[in-house]
Formats: structure tokens, C-alpha cells, sequence
């Protein structure tokens, strides 16, 4: 059986990033863990050229896979979003390989060119699009009216399946999971525990109610798959042994 590319999101270190430390210093303590693939978040850099210079360079010196992770919509107002061209460029200067946004103001059945994306998007790059944990970002109707738009042969753009995110829209992880599947290119695992209101916060992937061993069956066990939720370097390490045993 094929294992899956792992991939840690800067987010895992946010104690850290709290307390001052920059993206570049994170992913020097993550190399630690002999993971090869990085999920670096655009709000944790500084904006500057010289960190992602650095961070490039830190790239080609440990032979690491860059995801990129952007807190923006695809499109505002029905229409691709100004900044695009933007973070395409800040994604080259890292050498990410992988762009992550939200799908944003895209109405099922618009006209949209879906050639004017794949256009604008590097030979080297591919765009993944994720369910977040508000309502209009999380329509999984609307997410595969928007995908449908390309060849999913290619991946070029594609989904991004978070596991522990369906529940903050009320929506059945496995039957949107299933929706999605033909398009799902990418795949962040977390969990989640609901408090007495019945209010849902994160956790990690082994401590919630996601049944997180059946959910990853759903998937090609060759897509990437991500932890993404605040924990410690050493506790973070355990969780990996935990999937380098399924």
C-alpha cells in the first residue's frame, strides 16, 4: 500500500508563532521530524522578499515540497480576485508547488473562463481549493459546479478535503467527502470535540470525534495528506508514528 505524502502546517508550531518566532524558525524546528513536506501560511510570513528568499533557500537546501496556504477567495465580486497574480508570484519565489485558497464570491452557473485560470497558473503550480468553517466557502453543491468547470484528469485545480471542518457547517463529512472525491487532490487531517453547547473546537486528529482510520480509506492513498491544528513538536512527532503505522 502506497503511503501518503505527509505534510505539517506552520499552524502546528502556533504556540511558538505566538510567542514571536517567524515561519523561517518554524520550519527549521520542523525539520526535525524528518518530514520533507511544509504547509507554510501566508498570514505567518512578513510579507518581505528577503523571508521568502530565505525560505526558497531553505527549501533547496533540505530538498522540501512547499505548500502554500493563502487565507484569501478565489474570487470577490464574481470575479478572480486582483491579488491572484500576487500570490503566484510569492508562491514561484518559494518554490511552492501547491497554492491553497477558498473558493469565495463564485455563484453556481456563472460564466467564468476556466481557461483565463490554468493560464495565469505556472507549469509548476497547482491551485487547491478548501472547505473552510463558514457557509459560503463550505457548499459542496457549489465547490463541484465549480470543478466540473475543468478537466479532472488534470490537476491543475483541485480540492482540498478538511477533514475536521465539515462539522462547524453542520455537514456530513462522508456524504460531502463523497461529492467531492473525483476532484479531492489533497487532504488535511484533524479532529474535533463538541463542549457542552454542543459548539465544535479542533483537536488533533486522534483525540476527537472524527473517526480519522475510516475517513482516509475514503481517499487514493497516494494524496498528500496534512496535519494542521496547534500541538507540540514532541507530541506532533508521536502523531506521526501513529500514521507511519497505518
Amino acid at each position: 500500500m502506497t503511503q501518503p505524502l505527509l505534510v505539517l502546517n506552520t499552524l502546528v508550531l502556533q504556540a511558538e508563532h505566538n510567542q514571536g518566532k517567524s515561519q523561517l524558525e518554524l520550519v527549521k524546528q520542523l525539520l526535525a521530524t524528518d518530514c520533507h513536506a511544509i504547509e507554510l501560511r501566508r498570514e505567518f510570513g512578513d510579507g518581505s522578499l528577503a523571508e521568502l528568499d530565505a525560505l526558497n533557500a531553505l527549501r533547496l537546501q533540505h530538498q522540501l515540497v512547499y505548500f502554500y496556504s493563502v487565507p484569501e477567495n478565489l474570487f470577490i465580486n464574481q470575479q478572480l480576485n486582483p491579488q491572484l497574480l500576487q500570490i503566484i508570484g510569492e508562491a514561484k519565489l518559494l518554490g511552492a508547488s501547491y497554492i491553497k485558497m477558498t473558493l469565495g464570491d463564485y455563484v453556481s452557473g456563472q460564466e467564468f473562463d476556466s481557461q483565463q485560470l490554468t493560464s495565469i497558473l505556472p507549469a509548476s503550480i497547482h491551485l487547491n481549493l478548501e472547505n473552510d468553517q463558514t457557509q459560503e466557502h463550505t457548499e459542496p453543491e457549489k465547490l463541484k459546479d465549480f470543478f466540473d468547470r475543468f478537466d479532472t484528469t488534470k490537476i491543475k485545480v483541485g480540492f482540498v478535503n478538511d477533514l475536521g471542518n465539515w462539522i462547524f457547517v453542520n455537514r456530513d463529512a462522508e456524504m460531502a467527502t463523497k461529492t467531492l472525491l473525483p476532484y479531492t487532490r489533497f487532504v488535511h487531517l484533524k479532529s474535533y470535540v463538541l463542549n457542552a453547547k454542543g459548539r465544535p473546537a479542533t483537536v488533533p486528529f486522534d483525540q476527537g470525534e472524527l473517526d480519522w482510520q475510516a475517513a482516509l480509506q475514503q481517499f487514493d492513498s497516494s494524496l498528500p495528506v496534512a496535519l494542521e491544528y496547534p500541538t507540540t513538536l514532541t507530541a506532533l512527532q508521536d502523531d506521526l508514528r501513529i500514521l507511519g503505522g497505518n
